[in-house]
């Protein structure tokens, strides 16, 4: 009986411990396009990128009213402000790479960002984030995408 106490006490942490990282990641499992979409998306892979018709919409490539150098300055700044390492950057192209650690375990995901000249007002930003390890991220690297949109967007509004 204590053995199949001890396992049942095993699964419990285990399921636990999945669902508060989901949770942590702000997977949203709940919103469109409902939650064996979303579930399937994060376990299935370790990368998320932004892209016009992404099935997550929060995960669809941003557009900004603000020139393309401005965009790229402030995405430099909102990475450093969220923590994460700047690996390289060239404002030439307007590009940069990050490093950003997991809290727990600092498990390093790559993110990857170019930002778009659509006219002399407007831009868009491209991110890409890639776990360097594992075969499924949980959701984070898709977090790390929706953190940087949203500090960018709370930048504006300040």
């Amino acid at each position: 009986m204590t053995l199949i106490k001890i396992l049942f006490m095993l699964v419990v942490l285990i399921v636990g411990s999945f669902f508060y990282t989901l949770y942590r990641n702000d997977t949203n499992l709940f919103e469109d396009p409902g939650f064996t979409v979303r579930l399937n998306i994060y376990l299935a892979g370790n990368r998320a990128e932004t892209t016009q018709d992404h099935v997550l919409k929060e995960l669809r490539t941003p557009v900004f009213n603000t020139s393309a150098e401005q965009l790229y300055k402030r995405t430099i700044l909102a990475a450093s402000s969220l923590g994460w390492q700047v690996a390289s950057h060239d404002s030439d192209n307007q590009n940069a790479h990050f490093v950003v650690y997991s809290p727990i375990f600092l498990f390093k995901d790559d993110v990857y960002v170019q930002v778009g000249f659509i006219d002399m007002d407007r831009s868009n930003l491209s991110v890409k984030s890639v776990s360097q390890r594992g075969k499924a991220d949980l959701g984070a690297n898709a977090g790390h995408i929706r953190e940087l949109i949203n500090e960018l967007r709370s930048m504006r509004a300040q």
